[in-house]
């Protein structure tokens, strides 16, 4: 969890995800979470972005 301008956000950092295990291990985490603060799963890899059942995925730097 962090603290952005004073709002609550959850974050969860993984290098990639290459593999089902790895993205219900990342995405899990956060789903357990029954709240309606922003959730992000940030990247190392290459991979765009976009949205998985309301979780916010993208690239670490674009997150920075």
């Amino acid at each position: 969890m962090a603290t952005r301008q004073n709002k609550k956000i959850y974050v969860q950092v993984t290098q990639e995800i290459n593999a089902e295990e790895t993205r219900k291990r990342e995405y899990n985490r956060l789903l357990e979470i029954h709240d309606n603060y922003p959730k992000y799963v940030l990247r190392a890899d290459a991979f765009a972005g976009g949205n998985y059942e309301g979780i916010k995925t993208m690239h670490i730097a674009d997150f920075c």
